[in-house]
C-alpha cells in the first residue's frame, strides 16, 4: 500500500513496477481472505457442536433429575434456546477476540515503522479499545444477569398460560394475565435498554476507534514538528483501518463472552442439582417384591427463585403430585411435631428437606394386590413415589426386585398415536397388544376412530377424555409386561362400567392372575373389598392394615369410612363413575372421520382438551414457507418503531455519523493538498511540500482535531436513539402477539403445539430482543459507509463506476440467487426448533412415567433426533454465509484491483492525497463490502422471527369480541340465572355433523340439573356451547332472556363459573389462585376455604394465604387442588355454575361433606353438573339424559326412578353388581330423598 501511494508521487512513473505492485497487493488480499474464510467454517463447526453438545447436556440432567426443584418448564426451555446460544456466540466470534491482541502488537510494530514512536501512541489509543470493551462487557454481563431472570419469568409465565388457556378463557382472566405479562415485559424492556445503550455504544463507537487513533497521532506528529507525507499517512490508516477489520469482532466476543459468563451459573446451578437413584436393593425374602422397613421420606424443598414481581417472592416449595398440604411448610428453622392428629413435618437444619412419610413398614408378597386408601393429602401419592425413587431416604431400608410400571394420577399422555403411546417405544406383540386393548376398555373407541390406533393424539392427551388418557396410560402400563405395577388412583376417571372392567379384566385378571405385583392407591373404595390387603394412610403414616374383613371387623376408622357410604361388605358399590367424559374432554370421537353416526357423538370437554379433526390427524404442520412477504415484514416493524418519521430520523442519524467518519479523512487529504500552502501548489503537482511549512497548519490541526469529538457525540446521540426505537418495536410487536394469541379460538391450541407458540415468545423473541438490533445497527452503518465509499472512490476515479455499475449487477445476481436459500435454511432452523421445544416440555411434565418405565435413553435418542435436525440447517445458515463471502471478495478485489490500477495509469493527473484517500478506501471495501452482504443476509434470517410473529398478528383467528358495544348486558346480570335452550345445533367445523341436535331445555332460577348420558352423547357440548368456546351452528342460548350470542365474550363468561374435572392452578400464592382480581377480602377468603374443607390445610401453610404454589400446583395433591378450584368458585358467587366432576380425586368421605358445601354455597346458583358419581345427582331438581346429541329423557329424579324402564334408571342400576334395576331404584329414591 505503501509503494503504491509512494509510486503516485515518482517524478517518471515506471508501469511495470506499478502492474508489479497491482498483482502483489492483490494476492496478499486472496490470501487473508481464503484463510478467514477457513476460519470462519472451523468456528461454525466448532459452535455448532458446542450448543448441541450443551443442549444435549442440560437435557441429559433433565431427564435424570429427581426434581426440578421449582424449576419452571420456561426456565428450561430458556437455557436450552438463549442460553445454549450464548455458547454458540462464543464459539463464532470468541476466536476474533483472541486473534485481536497479536493483531495489535503487530500494528505496533507496523505503525512504528511507518511513522515512528508517535504512531506507537496513537496505535495504543487504538488498543486502547480492548480495555474499553472489557469495561463495557462487565456493564453488559451485570445488566444481562437482570435481563435474563425477567426473561425467564415472562416465559416461565407465558408457558403457564397456553398450558391452561382453557381455564383462562372459561374464567375471563384474560386481562389480568395480560397485565401481569405487560408489567414483567417491561421490566424486561427497562433491562434491555441498558444493555442496548452499552451494546450500542460499542458499536457505534467501532469505526470511531481508527479515526481518534489516526487523528491523535496525525496532530501529536506534526505538533512536535516531525514531518508526515501522504504516503506516510494514508499507510497509517490503512494500517488501523486493517487492525480495527481485524478486531471488529470484539464487540461480539465482548458479549458473547458477557453472556456466557452470565449463563454458564444458571446451567451449573442445574447441573449440580441431585439426581434420581433408583431403588437397587433386594428384598430379603425372595417371596416378596417391595419391602419397606422403618423408612422415613422427605421431600427435595422446591424453590421458585427470586423476583420483584409478586408472582416471583415465592418461598422455597416442593413439587409433585400427591404431596400432603403439610409439605407446603418452607422454613428450614421449625420442627412440628404431630399434635390433636395432624401430620408431622420436619425440615432438617439444612432446610432443604421435608419429611412427610414416618416409620413406614410395607411388604408386598409377589402376586399380590395391596389396595391403600385414605383422605385427600394422606401421604398415598408420596408412598408412590418413594417406590419409583423420587423421594429422599431419610432413615430406615427399602428394597424393591423387578421391573416397575407406574399409573398417574393424572394420566400421562404423549403427542402420538394411540399406539405408540401404548407401546411406548416397545417391541409390538399383536397378541399382547390386543390383550392390552381389550382389557382396558378401549376396543369400542378405537373401532370408530378413522385411522384406529394410528390416530394422533395432542399434546397432554389434549383430545381424550379423562377416562380416555387413562384407560391408554393402564393399557401402557399392561403391555409393559413388567414385575410391579404402582397404580395412582387410575379408575376414578371412569365410568362404572369401565372400572369393573378394568379392575377385574386388568388389575385382577390380566396383572395378578399372572403373578404381579400391584400397589393400587384409590378412593373407590368398593374396589377394596377384592384386595389382598388393604392399608389405611392418615397424616403421612399407616394408621391402619390388614385385610378386608379383618378391618371391618375390628371396627376402626376402615370400617367406619366403608360403613358411611352404605357399603355392604364385599357387594354395596355405591361409589361409580357414571361416564368416562368430562368437561377435560368426552371421547375419542374428537377424532373420528365426519361420518354422520360417529359425528353425532362427538364431544368436548369444557377444559377444551379436544379438537375435531379429519383422517385421524390434529397436529398441523408448520410451513416452512412465509406467510407474510418480507416487504410486508419490514413495514410492520417501521410502524412499531413509531412510523416511517422516527425511521427517517434515525437513519439520518446514521447519516451524520457516517458523513463524519468521511468528512475526517477527507479533510485529511485536503490539507496535504494545501501542502506548504505556497502559490506552487497544484493538482497536478507530485510535491506539495510539507505540511509543516503551511502558516494556517494550526487551523487544518483544529478541524481535523475537532471532527473527532464532535463524530462521538453523534455517535453516542444516534445509539440512545436507535436502542429507544427498536426496543419500542420489540416490544410494540411482543404485546401485539400476546394479545392476538390469547384471543385466538380453542381449536388453535389444540391444533399447534405448545412448543411452537411458546418459541415465538422465547427464541423469536429473543432474536428480535437482542441480535436483530446489533446486526441491524452494524448493517445500516456498513451500508452508508460503502455508498459513500463508492461515491468518495467515484470522485477522484470516475471511470471506477464502470467497474461498479458491472461488478453491481453480478452482485445482485448472486444475491437474488443465495438470498432466497439462505432465508429458507434459517425458516427450516426455526421450525425444526418448535419440535425439540414440545419434547423438551412433555419430558418435564412426565419425568415420573419415564423414570419409572425406564424410557430415559429412549426419551434421549428421540430428542437428539430432533436437536440435530435443529442443528444441521443452523449450521449450514453460516456454512452457507462464508461461502457467499469468499465469493463477494473476490468480487470486491476485482474493485480493490480496479482502483489500484486508475492509482498506477493515473500517474500526474490525481494528487497524491486523492490518491492515497481512494485507495485506502478502496481497500476497506474488501472485508467491508463482504461483511456488509453476510450482515445483509443475518438481518434478512433474523427477520424471519419478526416475520413469524407478524405471521401471528395477521394471521391468526380471534374470537367474538371481548364486549359489543351497545349490546353489554346489565351490571347485576344475570338476577336470577335462568337458562334457556332453544333448538340448538352446534358442529365443531363446518364440515363435520352435528354433535347437539336441536336441544331444547330450560332450567329456572336456582334449579339444580344433573346431567348424565354415556360417553358422546353431548353432554359436555352443552357446556361449550354455554361459554361460547365453540359457536353455534343454529338455535339460541338465552340467560335471563338475554341471547348470549349477542353479547361479548367476556360480559358472558366473567359472569359464568366452573369447578373443572382437572384442576388448574397457576404459579403464585395462594391468594393469587383464588383471587387474582384482589377483590375479596381475607374473611371471605378463609370463609370460602372453610366451605370447602381446605382452611386448616392452608392455617398450617407458612405465609397461609401467601403461600407459594409452583407451576400447576404440584405441590399440592390432587384432591387438594380440587377444593381449591372449588373455593374460587365460591368466591366467584356466578348466578350459574357448571360442575364437571368436580370431585373426581377426592376421597369418599371429604366428597360428602363437599356434596353437602355445594347445596348450601351454591344454594342461590343455577346448578350444572356432569355427574361422574350418579349419586352426587341423586338430589337434584331435574335430571337430564342425553343421548346422541338429544334429550332422551329431563324429568326429576324420583319421577325417572318410578319408571323402571328409563334410561337414568338403567344408569343407576349398572352402578351396582348383582341387583336389579327395581332394587336399585328404591334405594336410590331412597337416597335422593
Amino acid at each position: 500500500m505503501r509503494r503504491l501511494i509512494a509510486f503516485t508521487q515518482l517524478p517518471e512513473p515506471d508501469f511495470l513496477y506499478g502492474s508489479l505492485l497491482v498483482v502483489a497487493f492483490m494476492c496478499l488480499q486472496v490470501t487473508a481472505s481464503a484463510f478467514s474464510g477457513l476460519s470462519f467454517y472451523l468456528g461454525a463447526r466448532v459452535a455448532g457442536r458446542a450448543r448441541a453438545a450443551l443442549v444435549a447436556m442440560i437435557y441429559h440432567k433433565i431427564v435424570r433429575l429427581r426434581s426440578l426443584k421449582g424449576k419452571s418448564v420456561g426456565e428450561l426451555i430458556n437455557l436450552c434456546t438463549n442460553d445454549s446460544e450464548r455458547v454458540f456466540d462464543l464459539g463464532m466470534y470468541l476466536p476474533l477476540g483472541i486473534s485481536g491482541p497479536f493483531v495489535c502488537v503487530f500494528g505496533l510494530i507496523a505503525s512504528y515503522v511507518i511513522l515512528g514512536w508517535t504512531a506507537v501512541l496513537g496505535t495504543v489509543c487504538l488498543i486502547m479499545f480492548y480495555p474499553l470493551q472489557g469495561i463495557l462487557s462487565k456493564l453488559i454481563t451485570h445488566f444481562r444477569q437482570r435481563c435474563i431472570k425477567i426473561t425467564d419469568k415472562r416465559v416461565r409465565l407465558m408457558s403457564e398460560v397456553i398450558t391452561c388457556i382453557k381455564l383462562i378463557k372459561m374464567y375471563a382472566w384474560e386481562i389480568p394475565f395480560s397485565k401481569q405479562i405487560g408489567a414483567i415485559r417491561n421490566q424486561e424492556r427497562s433491562a434491555l435498554e441498558k444493555t442496548g445503550y452499552i451494546q450500542s455504544i460499542s458499536t457505534g463507537t467501532l469505526p470511531v476507534v481508527p479515526i481518534l487513533s489516526a487523528t491523535f497521532t496525525i496532530i501529536l506528529h506534526t505538533s512536535l514538528g516531525y514531518d508526515i507525507d501522504v504516503p506516510q499517512a494514508f499507510t497509517y490508516l490503512v494500517l488501523v483501518n486493517s487492525i480495527r477489520f481485524v478486531i471488529v469482532g470484539t464487540p461480539f466476543a465482548a458479549k458473547a463472552i458477557a453472556e456466557t459468563l452470565v449463563a454458564v451459573p444458571r446451567v451449573k446451578e442445574l447441573l449440580l442439582m441431585e439426581e434420581m437413584e433408583p431403588i437397587q436393593n433386594k428384598p430379603n425374602n425372595p417371596e416378596n417384591a417391595i419391602e419397606i422397613n422403618k423408612a422415613t421420606f422427605a421431600w427435595d424443598k422446591e424453590s421458585t427463585g427470586s423476583s420483584e414481581s409478586s408472582n416471583e417472592s415465592l418461598q422455597q416449595q416442593q413439587q409433585e403430585k400427591g404431596k400432603d398440604n403439610q409439605q407446603q411448610r418452607t422454613n428450614g428453622e421449625m420442627e412440628l411435631q404431630q399434635t390433636n392428629g395432624e401430620m408431622e413435618i420436619l425440615l432438617d437444619d439444612n432446610s432443604h428437606l421435608i419429611t412427610c412419610l414416618f416409620d413406614m413398614n410395607l411388604v408386598v408378597k409377589k402376586g399380590s394386590l395391596i389396595g391403600i386408601c385414605g383422605s385427600v393429602g394422606s401421604g398415598k401419592s408420596s408412598l408412590i413415589s418413594a417406590l419409583l425413587g423420587r423421594m429422599v431416604k431419610m432413615n430406615g431400608t427399602v428394597a424393591l426386585e423387578g421391573s416397575i410400571a407406574y399409573v398417574s394420577q393424572q394420566a400421562c399422555i404423549f403427542n402420538a398415536t394411540v399406539k405408540e403411546n401404548i407401546l411406548f417405544w416397545g417391541d409390538y406383540d399383536e397378541e399382547r397388544y390386543a390383550k392390552a386393548i381389550n382389557a382396558c376398555s378401549l376396543q369400542e373407541d378405537l373401532d370408530i376412530l378413522a385411522q384406529g390406533d394410528e390416530t394422533e393424539i395432542g399434546e397432554r392427551g389434549i383430545n381424550l377424555s379423562g377416562g380416555q388418557k387413562q384407560r391408554v396410560s393402564m393399557a401402557r402400563a399392561l403391555y409393559s409386561n413388567t414385575d410391579v405395577y404402582l397404580l395412582d388412583d387410575p379408575l376414578s376417571a371412569v365410568d362404572t362400567h369401565v372400572g369393573q372392567h378394568i379392575f377385574r379384566h386388568c388389575i385382577k385378571d390380566a396383572l395378578q392372575g399372572n403373578g404381579k405385583s400391584v400397589v393400587f392407591v384409590t378412593h373407590q373404595l368398593q374396589y377394596l373389598a377384592d384386595c389382598d390387603y388393604v392399608i389405611l394412610m392418615r397424616d403421612g403414616r399407616i394408621a391402619e392394615e390388614g385385610k378386608h374383613d379383618e378391618l371391618m371387623s375390628e371396627d376402626g376408622e376402615y370400617a367406619n369410612l366403608i360403613r358411611t357410604f352404605h357399603m355392604d361388605e364385599h357387594e354395596n358399590k355405591e361409589k361409580g363413575d357414571e361416564s368416562q367424559t368430562s368437561l377435560g374432554g368426552e371421547s375419542l370421537h374428537n377424532l373420528t372421520s365426519s361420518k354422520e353416526e360417529m359425528g353425532s357423538k362427538k364431544d368436548m370437554g369444557l377444559d377444551m382438551e379436544e379438537e375435531p379433526e379429519y383422517e385421524g390427524g390434529l397436529i398441523e404442520a408448520e410451513s416452512a414457507e412465509a406467510r407474510v412477504s418480507r416487504f410486508k415484514t419490514l413495514l410492520n416493524y417501521i410502524r412499531a418503531c413509531g412510523g416511517f418519521i422516527i425511521a427517517f430520523f434515525m437513519v439520518l442519524l446514521f447519516l451524520l455519523v457516517t458523513f463524519g467518519l468521511v468528512f475526517t479523512n477527507w479533510w485529511l487529504s485536503y490539507w496535504f493538498q494545501q501542502g506548504d500552502g505556497g502559490a506552487s501548489n497544484s493538482t497536478s503537482s507530485a510535491d506539495p511540500g510539507s505540511i509543516l511549512d503551511n502558516p494556517d497548519l494550526w487551523w487544518y490541526q483544529i478541524i481535523y482535531g475537532c471532527s473527532v469529538p464532535a463524530l462521538i457525540l453523534i455517535t453516542l446521540f444516534k445509539s440512545v436513539v436507535f436502542t429507544k426505537t427498536t426496543l419500542r418495536a420489540t416490544t410494540h410487536l411482543h404485546d401485539e402477539v400476546f394479545n392476538k394469541v390469547v384471543s385466538c379460538p380453542m381449536s388453535f391450541f389444540d391444533t399447534t403445539p405448545s412448543g411452537r407458540i411458546l418459541n415465538r415468545f422465547s427464541k423469536d423473541m429473543d432474536e428480535v430482543d437482542v441480535r436483530l438490533p446489533l446486526y441491524l445497527e452494524f448493517w445500516i452503518q456498513n451500508v452508508l459507509r460503502i455508498l459513500f465509499t463508492i461515491g468518495l472512490v467515484a470522485m477522484v476515479f470516475p471511470w471506477f463506476l464502470i467497474a461498479v455499475v458491472f461488478l453491481a449487477s453480478f452482485y445482485t445476481i448472486v444475491i437474488a440467487l443465495f438470498n432466497r436459500t439462505i432465508t429458507h435454511i434459517k425458516r427450516v432452523e426455526n421450525i425444526s426448533r418448535s419440535p425439540w421445544f414440545a419434547h423438551l416440555m412433555t419430558t418435564v411434565q412426565s419425568l415420573s412415567t419415564v423414570h419409572a418405565y425406564g424410557k430415559s435413553d429412549e426419551f434421549m435418542r428421540k430428542f437428539h433426533r430432533l436437536l440435530d435436525e435443529n442443528t444441521v440447517p443452523k449450521v449450514m445458515f453460516f456454512i452457507a454465509n462464508r461461502w457467499l463471502a469468499f465469493r463477494l471478495d473476490v468480487l470486491t478485489m476485482l474493485l480493490t484491483t480496479t482502483v489500484a490500477l486508475c492509482v498506477v495509469f493515473t500517474h500526474g493527473h490525481i494528487p497524491p492525497a486523492l490518491a492515497g484517500l481512494a485507495l485506502s478506501y478502496a481497500t476497506s471495501l474488501l472485508g467491508l463490502f463482504q461483511y456488509t452482504i453476510r450482515l445483509t443476509t443475518e438481518v434478512d434470517a433474523h427477520f424471519a422471527s419478526v416475520e413469524r410473529i407478524v405471521d401471528y398478528i395477521k394471521n391468526l383467528t380471534s374470537e367474538a369480541p371481548a364486549k359489543v358495544k351497545d349490546h353489554e348486558p346489565p351490571a347485576d346480570w344475570p338476577k336470577e340465572g335462568r337458562i334457556k335452550f332453544d333448538k340448538l345445533k352446534m358442529r365443531y367445523r363446518d364440515n363435520l355433523p352435528l354433535v347437539l341436535q336441536g336441544i331444547s331445555f330450560e332450567a329456572k332460577p336456582k334449579e339444580k340439573i344433573g346431567i348424565v348420558g354415556r360417553t358422546g352423547s353431548g353432554k359436555s357440548s352443552l357446556g361449550v356451547s354455554l361459554f361460547r368456546l365453540v359457536e353455534k351452528a343454529a338455535g339460541e342460548i338465552k340467560i335471563d332472556d338475554i341471547d348470549i350470542s349477542s353479547i361479548g365474550l367476556y360480559d358472558l363468561r366473567s359472569k359464568l363459573a366452573i369447578i373443572p374435572q382437572d384442576p388448574v392452578l397457576f404459579i403464585g400464592t395462594i391468594r393469587y389462585n383464588l383471587d387474582p382480581f384482589m377483590l375479596h377480602n381475607d374473611e371471605e377468603i378463609w370463609s370460602a376455604l372453610e366451605k370447602t374443607y381446605v382452611k386448616d390445610m392452608v392455617s398450617k401453610l407458612d405465609n397461609q394465604l401467601e403461600a407459594p404454589v409452583v407451576e400447576n400446583g404440584d405441590n399440592f395433591s390432587v384432591g387438594e387442588r380440587q377444593l381449591l378450584c372449588m373455593a374460587r368458585a365460591v368466591l366467584r358467587k356466578s348466578k350459574i355454575l357448571m360442575l364437571d366432576e368436580a370431585t373426581a380425586a377426592i376421597d369418599t368421605e371429604t366428597d360428602s361433606l363437599v356434596q353437602s358445601t355445594i347445596r348450601e354455597a351454591f344454594s342461590d346458583c343455577t346448578l350444572l353438573t356432569i355427574a361422574h358419581r350418579l349419586q352426587t345427582v341423586l338430589d337434584s331438581d331435574k335430571i337430564m339424559v342425553i343421548d346422541d346429541g338429544k334429550i332422551a329423557e329431563f324429568d326429576t329424579p324420583s319421577n325417572l326412578l318410578a319408571d323402571s324402564s328409563s334410561l337414568f334408571t338403567i344408569m343407576v342400576a349398572n352402578m351396582t353388581r348383582n341387583k336389579e334395576p327395581e332394587d336399585v331404584r328404591d334405594t336410590a329414591l331412597q337416597e335422593g330423598n
